[in-house]
Formats: C-alpha cells, structure tokens, sequence
C-alpha cells in the first residue's frame, strides 16, 4: 500500500510544529522563572525581583523592586545605597515598603535618579550589610524597559 505524498508531509509538519512549540514553551519557563542574579549575597537579606528603568530626557529612574528572605526582616538603621562603576554612592529618591499590617515588610521599591555616566557602567545595591548586583555590564541604555536579569 502506498502512503499518499501530502499526508506524509502533513504528518511532518504536525510533527515538527509540535517540537518546536515544546522548545518555545521550555524557553519561556525558564525566561520566566530564572532568578535575576544567581547568587545574591544572603548579608543583603533580599532578592532583587527586576529592574524598571526609565528615560527621562538624558537622565534615568531605575526603581528595584526587591523581595525580602522569608524569615528576614530589613534593617532601617543600616544604609542603602546604590553603588556606581565610578564609586559615587547614590542614596535612594524614594523607598516603598509593602506587606501585611503589624508585621515586617516583604517587599521594597527602591528608586534612583542616574545620569548618563553613572548608568554607563554596573551598579551594586548595598543594603542590610550586604551586595546584590543590579547591573553587571557597561553601556548606556536607549530606552525604557523592565529587567528581569542582572545581565544588562
């Protein structure tokens, strides 16, 4: 018995579109579940959970979102401060805390004014005592966008 030529190639083409549509789905899960920095520094007591930054003229907003470890609590005696290539350290514009009431925060929005030479190179976020890299290349970014990694 001979197959017809068209179901054949149809069957391929089922075949590969589900390959490619596992591959596609693989590489998003872990585009969205990867960490943004792979080994933050537990003295920091925190993750960072993305970066938003944004152009304002030759100038940038970059506000952190961060995640407290369960368990741990922010330390509001100790400084926060963003680190730059050059070493000028930039205190936070404004910082947001959020959680359930009478308890701890969870979570902290930390922003910062940047002009162009300190966004050009990486910048460290130095907080509870400890280091987590915001940005770990050098360039000066174009345009506004979230970061979900630390490699921008």
């Amino acid at each position: 018995m001979q197959v017809p030529l068209d179901s054949m190639k149809f069957s391929s083409l089922g075949t590969l579109l589900w390959v490619v549509l596992i591959i596609s789905t693989a590489f998003a899960m872990w585009a969205w579940l990867r960490p943004y920095e792979w080994s933050p520094d537990p003295a920091a007591l925190s993750e960072v959970q993305g970066v938003n930054l944004t152009l304002d003229h030759s100038f940038f907003w970059l506000e952190a979102h961060l995640r407290v470890n369960p368990g741990a609590s922010h330390d509001l005696s100790k400084p926060v401060f963003l680190l730059t290539a050059q070493g000028r350290k930039l205190e936070p514009a404004d910082t947001t805390f959020a959680g359930a009431d009478g308890k701890d925060p969870q979570e902290i929005w930390l922003k910062f004014w940047l002009d162009s030479k300190d966004i050009a190179g990486p910048l460290e976020l130095h907080i509870n005592g400890g280091k987590l890299l915001v940005k770990t290349q050098s360039g000066i970014p174009t345009k506004s966008v979230f970061h979900t990694t630390n490699r921008w």
